[in-house]
């Protein structure tokens, strides 16, 4: 029986090196995808039933993730259409490339896209569902990265119990789904919180493999850490961490853990990595310059990092702009500095609470000093090594330092430190009363959650109340696009008579295609010095600033029928609509 699984991993081996040099050389084919699949699965089926039991869940871990999921499903899916009432430009071009990527043929799924050089993968699969939803929308796009972060926090629970009691793993689960960064974000039809999903379930497979000195579970775990490599950039550091990890504990715990347990796993989740990541770097070796040139102005070693870096903050030099961002990202968690991505411009506020940021360090002191005298469980050091490569990673290397889409991906960490540190609080409790600990677990996150409610309506309401060119304008589109003859025109420049904050013409049409039932309706741009002139059948709207049309007499009297909505509560922006 050995020697047939020794077979079975070596076959799959070989066919896993064949897939991927087959693909460096000729390129993505069905006989690829096949070859590949194929060596995952032998792979797995060797190690399967070897090592330690794994076990099967308690029904109590079971019925955990769902009351998760049902406890935060209305805080996560109500009202997405409406709230947040900003659009930003990232979600329309989101939408746009899935749709795409969706009903395009013969798609490299190891390859990058041209947005930015993002994965393709990760777009075919939105786009797909989305249609599968109903059509790519606003709408089915948030509810779809809205379920995609409900069920992140739902599996959280497995990573967070494999170090907490059942009690303690779903309060950590809780401060993770309460935090107002990640519920805001996931509201949006963004991608960021798929690279959370994958995390939490890879870790979570990494530490039952490293518990249970299971391989299938730590190979699973290496295919799926794997992942991040295809869903967004800060999925590329989710195996890292645990090779960090791993070297902290052949360090330190050695006599409890065994070298050879450590090595031989260690081995196995590389295995299962490179298996799957190996395409994907490929691709990115092979991919021109112009797609990954965002890739390497994100990371402060490259050069186009640096001077980004210095523009993003407005510095005089390199070295400011560096130094700018290494004190923005070391004090992230204890200032109120905007997310410096401006997907999440929340201002005021940092991209946890102040009560989560202080906890946040006495939890780190607890699992340091714990480690140092050697108390504990040695796994529970994984959390803080995870947040300190992190934390200094996006001060240190990544630029736009706090970028909060980036930063999602410590969000579980931090959500554990501060778990310990009201774990440690609640023991003090109980030398006074034996209920104090359950009391200030449920007081904390309480505190915590409101705060965060605060903090995240403070979103809210600057939409409502000053609003929002893309949102404003998309949602006028879907009220009134029902005559399928209907065209939409934008009578702007990218100067005085500028209509939406940022973009360009081709952009702005983009804007409102998203938005429309059919291409067809999307009229164009209209330059404002020829508005006067401008002629078409009814029924039209032409978007502008209410300064520009004050001015558009030819146009009101070519068109007596004319009527002005307002798109923006403060009047700026408003849509004329002829029919």
């Amino acid at each position: 029986m050995t020697s047939i699984r020794t077979g079975l991993v070596f076959l799959g081996a070989a066919l896993g090196v064949a897939s991927v040099a087959l693909y460096g050389a000729a390129g993505y084919s069905t006989v690829v995808i096949a070859l590949w699949l194929a060596a995952l699965a032998l792979v797995a089926a060797a190690l399967a039933g070897r090592g330690g039991p794994i076990g099967l869940p308690s029904g109590r871990d079971v019925a955990a993730p769902l009351v998760l999921l049902l406890g935060f499903a209305p805080l996560y899916l109500l009202r997405l259409d409406t709230v947040p009432v900003q659009v930003n430009s990232d979600e329309v071009a989101i939408m746009t490339f899935a749709k795409q990527s969706a009903g395009a043929h013969h798609v490299d799924l190891f390859g990058l896209s041209t947005y930015f050089g993002h994965p393709i993968a990760l777009f075919v699969l939105w786009g797909k569902l989305g249609n599968l939803l109903g059509g790519i929308d606003l709408g089915h796009m948030r509810l779809l990265h809205a379920l995609t972060g409900l069920l992140t926090i739902a599996l959280s629970y497995a990573f967070f119990r494999q170090l907490l009691t059942l009690p303690w793993a779903l309060l950590a689960s809780a401060l993770l789904g309460v935090n107002h960064a990640f519920l805001m974000i996931s509201r949006m039809a963004m991608r960021e919180n798929t690279v959370v999903l994958v995390e939490v379930v890879a870790l979570a497979l990494l530490l039952v493999g490293l518990r249970k000195d299971n391989p299938l579970a730590t190979f699973a775990g290496g295919v799926t850490a794997a992942l991040g490599f295809y869903v967004h950039f800060p999925g590329r550091m989710i195996f890292p961490l645990w090779l960090a990890f791993l070297a902290v504990i052949a360090l330190a715990w050695r006599d409890e853990l065994g070298l050879g347990r450590i090595g031989t796993l260690g081995a196995i989740a590389s295995g299962g990595f490179a298996l799957v990541a190996a395409p994907y770097v490929i691709a990115y070796a092979k991919a021109p310059g112009y797609l990954t040139a965002h890739q390497r102005e994100a990371l402060l070693i490259y050069p186009q990092g640096r001077k980004l870096q210095e523009q993003w903050v407005g510095a005089h030099s390199i070295a400011q702009g560096i130094e700018r961002n290494v004190v923005n990202g070391l004090t992230a968690f204890n200032t109120d500095r905007v997310d410096h991505a401006y997907i999440y411009p929340n201002f005021g506020h940092g991209i946890v609470d102040p009560l989560t940021g202080a906890l946040l360090w006495l939890g780190a002191l607890v699992v340091l000093v714990a480690a140092i005298r050697h108390r504990g469980n040695p796994l529970a050091l994984f959390p803080l090594v995870g947040f300190l490569v992190l934390w200094l990673a996006f001060a240190l290397l990544v630029g736009q330092a706090p970028d909060y889409p980036r930063m999602l991906v410590i969000l579980p960490f931090v959500a554990y430190l501060v778990t310990v540190a009201l774990r440690f609080l609640a023991a003090q409790a109980e030398r006074v009363h034996v209920a104090a600990p359950a009391a200030l677990a449920v007081a904390a996150l309480l505190a915590i959650g409101s705060w965060n409610g605060v903090i995240g309506w403070d979103f809210v309401h600057a939409g409502r109340f000053y609003g929002d060119d893309i949102g404003g304008t998309g949602r006028y589109v879907q009220r009134h696009d029902a005559p399928v003859n209907e065209r939409f025109y934008v009578a702007a420049d990218q100067g005085q008579w500028n209509y939406y904050v940022w973009g360009t013409p081709s952009i702005w049409q983009e804007r409102i295609r998203i938005f429309t039932r059919s291409d067809a309706q999307v009229g164009g741009v209209i330059a404002p010095r020829q508005l006067d002139r401008f002629s078409a059948s009814p029924p039209f709207v032409v978007f502008m600033q209410s300064g520009l049309w004050s001015q558009a007499r030819g146009f009101r009297e070519r068109y007596p029928q004319a009527r002005t909505d307002e798109i923006t509560p403060d009047g700026r922006l408003v849509a004329v609509r002829v029919t």
